[in-house]
């Protein structure tokens, strides 16, 4: 074989070599262009696999969904903003059927006002029906290095609800100076977010509980219910009816309200007409303003595993029967701390004079809120001893509009946003180099590795030269 027969050889396995190197390029272009989707979660727990529960609503969409993220990152900052674009796309990866657009809220305000949005926010949309996701109720506390992430939970349940066909109906019990409706717009709001429509009830004029209602609300009474409307009461939920009873507040309540008492006492639960007054776990200086913990129960666990606590305000101490009522199971939700105590004495309670008197008040930790169940493990009632944190100046606060709808939800069956765990996730921290720290990966990064690659190449040249 002569010289240039040779040269033409390598020349044309060059050209063959060069073909099969471009040729491999593009499908493995192509292949990982397929299998972009594909990821394999490495943290211990999981944290970024969406859960069963996702899938399955995921699963069962039955058209286009449109999900509109309204962003503001100066005002979010660079973290928040990731984590909810970032679940947001991977909900877009496991269902084609979600139409996901990301906006700025600040240069795109006109859009932004057409959902009356004044924050950051997911809006999801369904036809004519829609659901609002703010990104601070996507987040909340942990411990000093960490904090919990909702947005899954929130996210789930929004499109759940706009894909299920269930309805409930809840009637809100009025006549005994309750909080009224117009005082009551933002849980009302959640509600009907989540299927559940809400209507009052003046009980006098009805004559009864209406066939269709699948919950009794009775929210902040301050005055007894009647001997007639307790007996009407008492029918509906000897049947099917579930009740949601919050106490409201009354000075006479020890002998003011004996059929509201009456009522409690059906399901296993006594009011000990004492306030709770908490001086070491308390928000704003004030002992009236209490942050309870949360007993173990479906309505609390996720709550509590991502520490979002209800702030309440002259909460009745409640307490359980020494022995529950036949057929029924009733769990504590709420409790105060060790150093709170039941004042007993409400009138010099309104005075601002409360001292704790061994002889007459309660000594801690009380009870302020119990659900009840029957036989068969079915929710029948949740009776609180406070309603100030539903109202629409309380209820933004802290975790009180997801204890409150946890709770209601608990009792119309629409349990679908209880079982999804927030993720617990580890504070990002900045790193400070020093001088020679930047200059040693200034040197590294400009100079070493590309010299090292032109050496690399200079070389692989000059072999092929000689050949």
């Amino acid at each position: 074989m002569n010289k240039k027969t040779k040269r033409l050889l390598h020349h044309t396995n060059t050209l063959v070599i060069s073909l099969v190197s471009i040729g491999l390029f593009v499908l493995l272009t192509l292949f990982l262009n397929k299998a972009s989707e594909f990821q394999v979660d490495l943290t211990a727990n999981k944290q970024y696999t969406l859960s069963d529960q996702t899938n399955t609503v995921l699963g069962k969409l039955p058209d286009k969904i449109k999900v509109d993220v309204f962003t503001n990152q100066d005002g979010d900052g660079e973290l928040v903003t990731r984590e909810v674009k970032d679940l947001v796309q991977e909900y877009a990866k496991k269902s084609s059927k979600l139409d996901v657009h990301t906006y700025s809220l600040v240069q795109q305000p006109e859009l932004a006002r057409q959902y009356n949005l004044s924050s950051s926010s997911i809006v999801v949309t369904y036809g004519k029906k829609s659901q609002t996701i703010p990104f601070q109720e996507m987040f909340g506390s942990g411990d000093s290095s960490s904090y919990t992430f909702l947005g899954e939970s929130k996210l789930t349940s929004a499109l759940n609800a706009l894909i299920s066909t269930e309805k409930h109906k809840a009637y809100v019990l009025a006549g005994h100076n309750e909080f009224p409706l117009s005082n009551l717009s933002q849980l009302t709001a959640g509600l009907k977010a989540d299927n559940t429509e809400v209507a009052e009830l003046q009980l006098y004029q009805a004559g009864k509980i209406p066939d269709d209602a699948d919950l009794l609300m009775i929210v902040a009474p301050e005055n007894d219910l009647s001997d007639k409307e307790l007996k009407l009461i008492e029918t509906y939920l000897d049947g099917k009816g579930k009740l949601f009873l919050s106490l409201g507040f009354n000075p006479a309540m020890k002998t003011g309200w004996k059929n509201i008492d009456a009522l409690m006492a059906k399901y296993g639960v006594v009011d000990e007409h004492a306030i709770a007054v908490d001086r070491t776990n308390t928000q704003l200086y004030d002992p009236l303003t209490v942050v309870p913990s949360y007993e173990s129960h479906a309505i609390t666990e996720k709550l509590r595993d991502s520490k979002i606590y209800p702030m309440t305000y002259l909460s009745v101490a409640l307490t359980a029967a020494e022995k529950a009522p036949t057929g029924l199971t009733v769990s504590p939700l709420l409790s105060t701390s060790s150093e709170s105590y039941g004042e007993t004495d409400l009138d010099g309670l309104l005075k601002s004079k409360s001292e704790y008197d061994k002889a007459a008040d309660l000594a801690g930790p009380l009870y302020l809120g119990y659900a009840v169940d029957d036989a068969k493990g079915k929710p029948k009632a949740v009776l609180l001893g406070t309603s100030y944190f539903l109202s629409d100046d309380q209820i933004a606060e802290q975790g009180n509009k997801d204890f409150a709808l946890n709770s209601i939800n608990y009792l119309s069956g629409n349990q679908s946003d209880l079982t999804i765990r927030a993720r617990e996730q580890q504070q990002y921290e900045t790193a400070y180099l020093t001088a020679p720290q930047a200059r040693y990966i200034l040197i590294g990064t400009m100079i070493v590795f590309p010299l090292v690659f032109v050496l690399a190449g200079v070389l692989l040249w000059w072999r092929r030269r000689r050949v």
